[in-house]
Order: C-alpha cells, then sequence, then structure tokens
C-alpha cells in the first residue's frame, strides 16, 4: 500500500486478530471460549473490496484483509464502558476549563521564556479573531469534541476553509468526524490527501461524490475558496492515531461484557432455565446436516443461537434426546449467574485499569474521599498526579489549534498576529493560586504575624 504502509506490518493491523485465529468448532465442543473481539472489528469480503476499489486507506488491516470496522468499535467501547466516558468527560471539563483567552505565543519544543501580553494586547487579538475567524459550533464546544475523538480514537479532523470578498478574508474552522474522513491511497512522497463523506457506501458515494481536501501545508481551492485539513494524531503510526488510553481497552471492553449482559439477563431473561432430557425418536436431535440446511454451521451453533446470549432472541428451555426404553427422563434447573461479587470485583479491576490508563486518580474522579481537609487532599493529589496529565492534553491540542491559526494569518499576510496564540485556564485555577500561596505562608522565614494586632 502506498507510503510504505504495507511493509510495516505494525501500522494499519487490527491489533485483536494478529496470533488469535480460531479453529472451527466441532460438533459437539460447547464449552469452547473462543476471543470474540476479532470478528467484531475484522471487515466483510465486500467492505474489503470497497476499499480497494475506491482506494482509500482503512483504520486497520493489512493488504489482504481491511479491518476498518476497528473505529467504530473504539467508539462504542468508548461511549458504552462507563468509566472510560466519564474519564473522558472529567479530563475535558479541565483542559477546556474556562472561556477561550489570548496569551503569549509559546515554543512548543523549547522552554523559551516569554513576557505576558497586556490587557490592551489580549483586547485586540481576540477582536480580531472573532471578526476574521468562526469556529464550527463556537470554540469551546469545538475544541470539546475535537478534544474527545482524540482521546477516544486517537485522531480529530479540522478543515480551514478561507474565502476573499474583495481583499476582505473570512475564515471557518471546521470540525470533522473521525468515521468521515479517510487518507485517500498516495504513492511514498506524494502529498497526502483525505476523502470526506458521511457515508461510506458504494451506492452513497455514485450519487453522492466525496470532498477531496488536501492536507496542510497544501490546499484545494474550489471556486474561490481555499481550504485545507489538518488531522491531530495519536501516536507513531502513518496514518491514524490511536487512544493514548489504548492499554486498557480490553477493560473497556469487558465492562460493556458486563453491562449487556445484565442487561439481557434482567429485561430478557436470556439464559437457559431447563434441560429435558426425552426418549429418542426416529429421527435424531443431535443432527449436524439438518443444523446446516437451516442455516447453521453445525449443531453446537445451533445450540448457541438458540439457546444462549449469542442469539438474538434466545430460547429459555432446551430440549435433549436420548435413546428408546433409557433411563426415565429427567429435568434440571439451570440458574443464571447472579454472583453479584463477581461482577463488583472484576468491575472494581477494570475500572481500575481504565482510570489508570487515562492518568487520572479516583480522588480526582470523586470515587475516594480521604480523611481530615478533603478539599487539600484532593488538591494534593490533584497537583501531584492529575495536574501534569491536563497541562499535556491542553498543550498537545492547543499547539494543534493554533497551527492553524498560524496558516490562517500566513495566508492573510498578518504574521504579527502570531505572537499570540489562544489558551484555557483550569476550573481549579484560583483555588489553586490560593492553595499555593497559603503554602508559601506557612514555610520557614515567612511569618505573616503583625505585632499588636489581633488575629483570629
Amino acid at each position: 500500500m502506498a507510503n510504505n504502509c504495507a511493509s510495516d506490518e505494525t501500522e494499519l493491523k487490527n491489533p485483536f486478530r494478529d496470533g488469535m485465529r480460531r479453529e472451527k468448532v466441532g460438533a459437539l465442543n460447547l464449552f469452547d471460549a473462543k476471543n470474540p473481539i476479532p470478528d467484531e472489528t475484522e471487515d466483510d469480503d465486500k467492505i474489503s473490496k470497497f476499499f480497494s476499489s475506491e482506494k482509500l486507506v482503512p483504520f486497520a488491516g493489512t493488504e489482504k484483509r481491511t479491518g476498518h470496522k476497528l473505529l467504530s468499535w473504539y467508539l462504542m467501547v468508548a461511549k458504552l464502558s462507563s468509566t472510560n466516558d466519564a474519564c473522558v468527560g472529567k479530563l475535558a471539563q479541565y483542559v477546556i476549563g474556562s472561556k477561550a483567552k489570548a496569551v503569549a505565543a509559546e515554543d512548543p519544543e523549547f522552554d523559551i521564556p516569554v513576557a505576558e501580553i497586556t490587557d490592551a494586547e489580549a483586547a485586540a487579538y481576540l477582536a480580531e479573531l472573532k471578526d476574521v475567524v468562526d469556529f464550527d459550533g463556537g470554540i469551546r464546544a469545538f475544541h470539546d469534541l475535537c478534544f474527545r475523538s482524540f482521546k477516544n480514537t486517537g485522531n480529530a479532523w479540522a478543515e480551514l476553509v478561507m474565502t476573499n470578498v474583495n481583499g476582505i478574508v473570512k475564515a471557518k474552522i471546521i470540525r470533522h468526524k473521525t468515521t468521515s474522513v479517510m487518507y485517500k491511497v498516495t504513492k511514498p512522497g506524494e502529498a497526502k490527501i483525505v476523502a470526506i463523506s458521511p457515508v461510506w457506501t458504494a451506492e452513497y458515494i455514485k450519487k453522492n461524490p466525496v470532498k477531496l481536501r488536501a492536507i496542510y501545508p497544501y490546499f484545494t481551492e474550489e471556486n474561490g475558496v481555499k481550504s485545507t485539513i489538518f488531522h491531530l494524531k495519536n501516536g507513531e503510526n502513518t496514518w491514524y492515531g490511536r487512544p493514548d488510553s489504548d492499554g486498557s481497552v480490553l477493560s473497556k471492553y469487558r465492562e460493556v461484557q458486563d453491562s449487556i449482559y445484565l442487561i439481557k439477563q434482567s429485561a430478557a431473561n436470556f439464559v437457559g432455565q431447563l434441560i429435558i432430557e426425552v426418549e429418542e425418536d426416529t429421527a435424531p436431535s443431535i443432527d449436524n446436516a439438518d443444523a446446516e440446511r437451516n442455516g447453521f454451521s453445525s449443531f453446537s451453533e445451533r445450540m448457541e443461537q438458540n439457546y444462549t446470549q449469542k442469539g438474538d432472541d434466545p430460547q429459555s428451555v432446551l430440549v435433549a434426546s436420548r435413546p428408546m426404553g433409557s433411563r426415565p427422563m429427567f429435568v434440571y434447573q439451570i440458574k443464571p449467574n447472579t454472583n453479584e461479587n463477581w461482577y463488583k470485583v472484576t468491575g472494581e479491576i477494570d475500572s481500575a485499569k481504565i482510570i489508570q490508563s487515562h492518568g487520572v486518580t479516583r480522588r480526582f474522579m470523586g470515587l475516594e474521599v480521604g480523611s481530615g481537609l478533603s478539599e487539600t487532599a484532593f488538591l494534593e493529589d490533584y497537583i501531584t498526579n492529575v495536574d501534569p496529565v491536563i497541562k499535556s492534553l491542553r498543550a498537545t491540542l492547543m499547539n494543534w489549534t493554533n497551527s492553524i491559526l498560524t496558516a490562517l494569518w500566513e495566508e492573510t499576510g498578518k504574521m504579527e498576529m502570531n505572537k499570540y496564540s489562544i489558551s484555557f485556564d483550569s476550573p481549579l485555577k484560583q483555588m489553586l493560586i490560593d492553595y499555593n500561596e497559603s503554602k508559601k505562608s506557612k514555610q520557614p522565614g515567612n511569618d505573616n504575624r503583625t505585632t499588636g494586632s489581633n488575629l483570629a
């Protein structure tokens, strides 16, 4: 594939398929525990052919088999895993914790001291920004959605669109969903191009051609409108990123599995309740040939689909056969797995792994209350463990956004605007300032007592 993706086995491959090949299930292999993830993230032949015909780069896969469904799977576990959804939501509140503000532009790589800008400079910059640029959905909503997309999939996409009417340049920064953007296959060394479409089917694309856009620093120009794409990507892959919390992806999936299991158990009573043994008739009940004629691969699959949680509408009674004249029939009741301690313990393990993979703590998530002054304990935990993570995520997001604005100012010839950037504050900014001042006042040599005064 283009840009050496075919030779790089780690580039696009499905992390759940490699080394997890499934053997064919035997007719009576009823209790074989197989890995469910590969089938959920690997595309069928129709989808694979679509990528080949349209010359698109899938989110994952190899030259032989695409795995674009991995993106949908990431989005599913990100949303349905309650711990993951809470972590991403809480981080978003702190990364984008205030109204947007103007700050002095800083070097993204080197710690070069910069002077704070004046209130007049900040006001002038924000006025120019509001006059020229329109953020899709508003500046805070734009950053919030881009941040969540970046955390959940490792990717965020934005399009800079510029129009020039009588010398007056207006710009809009549009956020694109991760499911709406895919790279086109290009040769090594060629400029990267993306295709944009809300629906990816051959029928839809035939009627509604995809929108092709160049990746910055290249532009696409149509009818006097210039546009380019900016891609925020996590990781070292050439094409698409991966979530920074990927280390806990199996724990996220377990949370989803447990929730679905309990929902089905409560709402559909899907676990088999009875095993009934009956006399054998002339036609055997355990019949692989009959199962195959009815669309199943074997009797074991037929039983799975009709009797277990794998079926869409499973039965609650199983009838088995026995030879004529054998022992009398018996009925055995099967009790559902309602061991709440099992779900409690495994749920806590999964939740802890997800929280850890996001770089936050149980106290930050509101799951742990310490003794003594809880506010002090929270701030100490936040400053030591969480604040560095928040600052790093905010820097990643804002460096990306400010690079879009830099491209705009360069195109409009307003290079002096690059002295400034936009950013956000933590919602705890004032509380942290007060806490640090309090600690300084208690250090040796900082005696704040006033002679002759009566301090409470």
